[in-house]
């Protein structure tokens, strides 16, 4: 198990990181105000689950082995660009008749039933956008060693600081997803709805050109 000592340094640290915008806050925010709460929770439960694949990487050295292959890495880094940028386009793409679509569906009252394939495309988004995310294998390799303790077993404690992670993440998207609910019918004209698809599949694009030209 991870040390005390480590844990009351890696516990503010994860918590800091996790709320800093990125990639997963842009997606969370685009689906709880475009698609509503369940939506975006799907989504938080996604990233979640990405992180824990990431963990699981670590763990069993698959991180480590990408990071050394410069092919591999540079595969995910440019499937990861790909992904975001084909987001991206997906919104800006998106017409009258997709963003009336996402108004009637996401824009039911509590209560009615849900609407299961927007909840599973959004848990996808979640997912695809975390796991392919090349910074998360650097992150893992680079953050994560220096609160391990190389005397003791390292897999319960590799899931252990990745379990932390996975449960800030997914407490704090699933609070914005939340909020962003308790606002969304503010925001529920088509107008801003085009908008808000125009300026996430911006944000989008500009995630994936930055994965590509950056150096990592």
């Amino acid at each position: 198990m991870v040390s005390l000592e480590n844990l009351l340094l890696y516990i503010p640290l994860t918590a800091l990181l996790v709320m800093l915008p990125g990639p997963d806050f842009a997606l969370i925010t685009r689906i709880s105000l475009s698609e509503g709460r369940d939506s975006g929770q799907a989504a938080a439960c996604g990233v979640a689950l990405g992180i824990m694949v990431h963990t699981t990487a670590a763990m069993l050295g698959i991180s480590a082995l990408i990071a050394r292959s410069v092919a591999l890495f540079t595969l995910l880094r440019y499937a990861g660009a790909a992904y975001l940028c084909w987001m991206g386009i997906h919104a800006l793409r998106a017409g009258r008749a997709v963003t009336d679509a996402v108004v009637r569906h996401g824009g039911r009252e509590d209560g009615q039933p849900p609407v299961p394939g927007l909840r599973r495309r959004a848990f996808r988004q979640g997912f695809l956008t975390n796991v392919l995310n090349p910074k998360a294998v650097v992150f893992f390799l680079t953050m994560l060693p220096q609160f391990l303790d190389p005397h003791a077993a390292l897999w319960p404690q590799f899931l252990e600081l990745g379990g932390i992670m996975a449960l800030f993440c997914l407490g704090w998207y699933l609070l914005l997803a939340a909020l962003l609910h308790r606002i969304r019918a503010i925001f529920a004209r088509p107008a801003f709805q085009a908008w808000l698809h125009r300026l996430t599949g911006l944000i989008f694009i500009g995630f994936g050109l930055r994965l590509v030209l950056e150096k990592l």
